[in-house]
């Protein structure tokens, strides 16, 4: 289940009242995705991947409006996969494109494609587990209900950061900007603990699921709470 960005709207626009509404959203829309990249608090285990004789390249099928961001761990009938760059791939296994056998190896090649090396020798029903770190793409209009619900407060900071860091703006504000950013960044480390908690070979499906600061008035409501 996903959480639209614009229901965190009535939290931006209290503290930015002159920011439109489009703006505001798309801020919080950045700040979501910064979140979920580095801190890699979103995380999923994909549908198994069937291996086929043969086949080397297997497509990622992340869920609808979001894309992976880093590959946590696979499996290959139980056994982990070690992730290597192409580079050092071509140093152990010059022919890894032709030599077959059971995978040792994964290489994420891009955003969508995943390749096992050496090339599967067999077929074997759903003989990939894969876990993955994801992130919403640029044209998403919601995320993971957990991460909109467990990680709101910084979101909305991330997104006013942003917002009272835009030069020449009715809503501008540096000195806020900092204390958001602090904030913010105070989240992200929060959820960076509650990333790498869920960073373990486990294979168990998983439902994919402010402060602000006026030229006037300089009042402060920090939102700083995690759950």
């Amino acid at each position: 289940m996903a959480i639209r960005y614009d229901t965190i709207l009535p939290d931006i626009l209290s503290m930015v009242p002159a920011c439109p509404e489009v703006i505001a959203e798309r801020s919080i829309r950045s700040a979501v995705i910064e979140l979920c990249e580095k801190s890699e608090a979103y995380q999923v285990q994909l549908d198994p991947i069937t291996v086929v004789s043969g086949i080397y390249e297997y497509d990622l099928e992340p869920p609808t409006g979001t894309i992976v961001h880093r590959i946590v761990w696979m499996t290959h009938e139980g056994k982990p996969l070690e992730p290597v760059s192409s580079g050092l791939l071509e140093q152990r296994k010059e022919n890894w494109r032709k030599d077959t056998g059971t995978p040792e190896y994964f290489i994420k090649q891009n955003l969508t494609t995943v390749n096992l090396v050496p090339v599967p020798s067999e077929t074997i029903s759903q003989g990939v587990e894969i876990r993955v770190a994801l992130k919403p793409t640029q044209t998403s209009n919601a995320c993971d209900d957990g991460v909109m619900t467990d990680y709101r407060d910084t979101i909305v900071n991330g997104a006013l950061f942003r917002l009272t860091r835009m030069p020449s703006q009715d809503w501008t504000d540096f000195a806020a900007a900092q204390i958001y950013n602090g904030l913010f960044n105070e989240g992200l480390i929060y959820a960076e603990r509650r990333g790498r908690q869920a960073d373990n070979p486990v294979v168990a499906k998983v439902r994919y699921g402010g402060l602000h600061g006026g030229r006037k008035t300089r009042k402060y409501a920090g939102r700083k709470s995690f759950i």
